[in-house]
């Protein structure tokens, strides 16, 4: 019996430091661009490397994002792909030949894997050309449900970008400074207040 008891403990504590890592790499992951450092660069390639397994099996395709990621940053800084299983992919996509690179650079393409792909390249680099890409279809009309593709895309970026508005400062000041252009539209920019003031009233 006490055998059994400290194996479970042994197993209770192996999995849970790799809950602690798996919490950690996606706080990596969502925050990279506030700490984008060459070590950090380093370290997010290691963290992904030891999740291989997740990363192959998750139906998100996760292991895609964080691909993805590698190539954006190491094409902003110039910083060198290491040598892990998603070297490969990474590479593609900074070549744009294959046909994942050029759905990706297809910016009429659009699903909500493109849209996780757009926040991904933000996190990796906090360029808010992807905050552009994703307030296109933020905040917009829903269609009706005739047009379910295009219901699902609206539907994922308004959510996404009121919940990321909330988390991120940064997304939470585009918003608030893309809210008084006066190109947007007034619904538009009537959103954008709101998840302004959603945001603000999170961390009152």
């Amino acid at each position: 019996m006490k055998k059994i008891a400290i194996f479970l403990f042994v197993f209770f504590m192996v999995n849970l430091c790799h809950a602690n890592e798996m919490q950690k790499f996606g706080k990596q992951m969502s925050y990279f661009y506030l700490n984008s450092t060459e070590k950090n660069y380093i370290e997010f390639q290691k963290r992904a490397s030891s999740f291989e397994q997740q990363l192959k099996s998750s139906k998100r395709h996760t292991d895609t994002i964080v691909a993805l990621m590698i190539a954006r940053i190491s094409e902003k800084y110039n910083w060198s792909i290491q040598d892990t299983f998603l070297k490969k992919q990474a590479l593609e996509i900074l070549q744009g030949k294959s046909r994942l690179a050029k759905f990706i650079n297809d910016d009429n393409a659009v699903n909500p894997t493109k849209l996780d792909m757009w926040w991904a390249s933000y996190f990796a680099t906090g360029d808010e050309k992807y905050l552009h890409k994703i307030l296109l279809y933020a905040g917009e009309e829903l269609p009706g449900k005739d047009n379910v593709s295009k219901l699902l895309i609206i539907g994922a970026a308004t959510w996404s970008f009121k919940s990321n508005c909330k988390q991120h400062k940064s997304v939470r000041d585009f918003a608030l400074k893309m809210s008084n252009d006066s190109s947007l539209s007034m619904k538009k920019r009537a959103y954008l207040l709101k998840v302004v003031e959603f945001a603000d009233k999170a961390h009152s």
